[in-house]
């Protein structure tokens, strides 16, 4: 200790005097436990443990553990989700309550009561996103088509390809950028094609439908532009690896050119054009990854008609930001993605909803 005293320097700083920052409080005792601990009450011996042994363990706590109606898959790692999930709850409402909340406090709170307040939402109907869809029904060329998607990611949204940065697979020590195949509504180019999966291709006309009257098309309309979006979306799919292809080629996603190469590769969309939209500068190269994707892009900026492109970006606009509209456009949404596609019987209640996106938007901040 008389050593270290030494090492002090004669005048140490002042430490900055600590934050005020109200406690968070949530009582534990009421907040439901999972209950996930292995007893061997659970082992089954009518079972043989050599023939079968997942059932000779797990088929007991199966069958007494049944997925909840909101769930579409249940176990120890979801129970402890729920339980996140009830302290998480708990902590909003304390921020949401906070007077003079500031800083990450209000933003977290104030999202909470703004998504909590399902009246203003269901009150709002399609208004917070009419903006965007204005924008859209303007779209004539391909080159203000080219535009509105350059500026779409400079405003944090983007449509039919996707775009950001990850580390250059040849030098770890810097990110690029990669721009790669993206658009589809389905899960996998294979849901366009493979006969197993005609009946969700089926459904899936049916959502985009739906969509587009939600969004104020007339039945007629919204049934024939449903089908323009479809084959939109179709062409796409066939110029898209698939994911298994890209799950076991991890070259897919690294083709390195200069951004005038990528210019002439995409003469319809030009990259110098986007980087300046996203107020960069252009870089010495970034990854078109997928580059026959972009390039069937770029023929369709030229060949296919305006109205089908405002069709798709339309559709696209409203299905995204669904989860967050009134009511109806939530449902149409929860039917296709959650029941159809997931096999989830019931949506989940509304302040499971307004948590998820806290997670995904700020739950780090969260955290």
């Amino acid at each position: 200790t008389v050593a270290l005293a030494a090492c002090q320097k004669a005048e140490a700083p002042m430490a900055a005097a600590p934050v005020e920052v109200a406690p968070l409080q949530v009582d534990l005792s009421k907040v439901d436990a999972p209950a996930i601990s292995l007893h061997a009450s659970d082992i089954d011996p009518s079972i043989a443990a050599c023939q079968d042994f997942n059932g000779f363990v797990n088929s007991k706590w199966l069958n007494a553990n049944p997925v909840p109606a909101d769930r579409s898959t249940w176990g120890p790692f979801v129970m402890l989700s729920e339980r996140s999930l009830e302290i998480q709850q708990k902590l909003v409402e304390n921020l949401a309550a906070q007077a003079n909340a500031t800083g990450t406090a209000k933003l977290i709170g104030d999202v909470w009561a703004t998504g909590m307040d399902e009246a203003a939402v269901n009150a709002a109907g399609i208004t917070p996103i009419q903006p965007i869809l204005d924008q859209i029904g303007a779209l004539q060329t391909p080159e203000a088509i080219a535009t509105f998607l350059a500026a779409s990611y400079a405003k944090g949204q983007g449509y039919v390809f996707g775009f950001g940065p990850s580390a250059d697979f040849k030098d770890s020590s810097v990110n690029i950028a990669y721009a790669s195949q993206a658009g589809l509504g389905l899960p996998d180019r294979d849901y366009y094609f493979d006969e197993k999966h005609a009946g969700v291709r089926e459904a899936y006309l049916a959502h985009i439908t739906n969509v587009l009257k939600l969004a104020g098309a007339d039945e007629a309309t919204a049934a024939a532009q449903a089908k323009d979006v479809m084959a939109f979306e179709t062409r796409l799919a066939k110029v898209s690896a698939s994911s298994e292809q890209l799950s076991r080629d991890v070259s897919l996603y690294y083709n390195p050119v200069s951004v005038a190469d990528a210019d002439a590769l995409t003469p319809n969309f030009k990259w110098s054009a986007f980087f300046a939209a996203q107020g960069l500068d252009a870089p010495a190269m970034f990854s078109l990854a997928q580059p026959d994707f972009h390039k069937e892009v770029s023929t369709m900026l030229a060949d296919v008609p305006a109205a089908t492109w405002q069709a798709y970006l339309r559709y696209q606009t409203v299905d995204n930001l669904s989860p967050f509209l009134s009511q109806a456009f939530a449902e149409e949404n929860f039917n296709f993605y959650g029941k159809t596609l997931n096999g989830q019987a019931e949506m989940q209640p509304r302040w499971k909803r307004v948590l998820n996106t806290i997670n995904g938007q700020m739950g780090e901040a969260l955290g």
